[in-house]
């Protein structure tokens, strides 16, 4: 195990956090002020310390940059609003002082250095209030946030610095392959399937089958699709082909996932819980994305639906997902976003799968669905046809598209088949982080195509000009200055 330290992202300060009101979550009192030589000592301590670690979701990364980074980089999104480091991920042309780039280093190693401290110190604690079933269980969620992060920065950045541990132990750390980085993601989360429940005692916790469906994602990125399609059938139920005991199943209506009055269905792997109550964490980026007709706010609209994934959903006949996704408005374009609309009044799309409720924009009280069943039925059967087996895929193709009224897909053969998934996954999660994802699992060669062959929402060609290095974020230049042991990606 390797003891490494980030310089800009030293030991961050344990804080409670109520991740969802009511009897949903434990209620702790905030630690940040106590350090871990006061403050490990109870059966209390080790919950709160959990309870920060679970504060990940409250960070600007997984409320905000995840669809930055999972569609606006893609071609489901342009950037909208008016920040040209977003505008910079967007276009596919980053530097190393881009302030997002930056930010999300920061963000994700400050949410490792809580699962880290978790896990460094619940292990000496000599509590008989705390049994050796809720310690084990501790950990077990600990290593699946640590994971879950360590996930999205291999994703982004490609080899970085494995940090296991709160202690400094090695000031200045290299970056490690993107092969151990993988590795160490997958013992934490098959470690952590080990002791996880099958069902969380309360709404937001981690579960074995969130880890699972976690690691099959994580074997999916490396191609590992044998291990993949094994995870998947661990936690898909029969009607699926798996052997899962967790009660996963589709809803009845796509509509019920963005509605606010279903949250934590038995569609939900795993679920960020939001609080619009004074002791709760809101979901404060609807503003970010609904025009001011349903929020009342002028801020500028970012992660705005591209021209190409409007006209795939009215092309595919998907009228459900479409008016489930995408919000619709006739708008004066003069002096508005996204550009380069003209000044006109016409139909301008909005992101729409995050819609307004109790507590206003700025803090909702809306949950943000991180991993779902339809995700993993999909991600099955893109593992059955990279097995050679697309006949089997399509049963579960199917079932996505049965749900919104669709007919079968027409799809045979291996090559049809790839291209019906990645289509279906498209439409079925948009605005959800995952296109970027798909996208890098069809293959570079794929995703500089459809990335250099996309369209403004005038009709322009954007002519990106990507080139393979471009898929991966470059290391921010902040942390090199601070460590010369961290090298570049190529092409920075």
């Amino acid at each position: 195990m390797k003891n490494k330290y980030i310089p800009s992202v030293f030991f961050a300060a344990l804080t409670a956090f109520l991740i969802s009101c009511g009897k949903d979550f434990l209620e702790k009192t905030p630690v940040s002020a106590l350090t871990t030589d006061t403050f490990y000592k109870t059966a209390s301590d080790a919950e709160a310390g959990l309870a920060g670690a679970y504060s990940f979701g409250n960070s600007e990364y997984y409320l905000w940059d995840f669809e930055i980074n999972g569609d606006v980089r893609s071609d489901n999104c342009y950037a909208g609003g008016n920040s040209g480091d977003v505008q910079a991920v967007d276009n596919l042309n980053l530097a190393p002082t881009n302030g997002n780039i930056s930010r999300d280093w920061s963000y994700l190693y400050r949410c490792v250095a809580s699962a880290n401290s978790v896990l460094d110190n619940v292990p000496r604690i000599n509590d008989p209030a705390l049994s050796s079933e809720r310690k084990e269980q501790i950990l077990g969620e600990a290593k699946f946030l640590r994971a879950l992060h360590y996930f999205n920065l291999v994703i982004l950045y490609g080899e970085v610095p494995l940090v296991l541990t709160a202690e400094n132990a090695e000031l200045y750390p290299s970056r490690d392959p993107v092969a151990e980085v993988y590795g160490q993601v997958e013992k934490d989360l098959q470690e952590a399937g080990a002791v996880l429940p099958v069902r969380a005692a309360a709404a937001g916790r981690v579960t074995k089958g969130a880890a699972q469906a976690l690691l099959a994602k994580a074997y999916a990125q490396q191609g590992k699709y044998d291990a993949c399609l094994a995870a998947c059938n661990s936690i898909l139920p029969p009607k699926f082909g798996g052997s899962g005991t967790g009660g996963y199943d589709l809803l009845s209506d796509f509509e019920f996932l963005w509605d606010n009055k279903h949250k934590n269905s038995i569609e939900s792997i795993f679920e960020v819980q939001h609080s619009s109550t004074s002791t709760g964490f809101g979901m404060w980026t609807i503003n970010l994305y609904l025009p001011y007709s349903l929020t009342g706010d002028t801020w500028a609209k970012f992660c705005s639906p591209s021209n190409d994934l409007v006209n795939l959903f009215r092309s595919s006949g998907d009228s459900v997902r479409l008016h489930s996704s995408v919000f619709f408005e006739n708008t004066q374009t003069t002096n508005t976003t996204p550009p380069p609309y003209t000044a006109a009044t016409q139909p301008v799309p909005f992101s729409y799968k995050w819609r307004m409720t109790g507590g206003g924009g700025w803090n909702g009280d809306y949950n943000t669905i991180l991993i779902r069943l339809a995700d993993i039925i999909l991600l099955k059967a893109e593992a059955l046809n990279k097995l050679g087996r697309p006949a089997d895929a399509a049963p579960l193709v199917n079932a996505i598209r049965g749900r919104v009224n669709l007919l079968p897909t027409s799809a045979s053969g291996q090559a049809a088949m790839a291209e019906a998934i990645l289509l279906e996954r498209r439409l079925e999660l948009a605005f959800e982080g995952q296109r970027w994802m798909d996208l890098l699992r069809a293959g570079v060669p794929y995703t500089l195509s459809v990335m250099n062959s996309l369209k403004g929402p005038s009709g322009n060609n954007l002519n990106y000009g990507a080139v393979a290095s471009d898929l991966l974020f470059p290391v921010p230049q902040a942390e090199r200055d601070l460590d010369k042991n961290l090298s570049q990606n190529t092409g920075y």
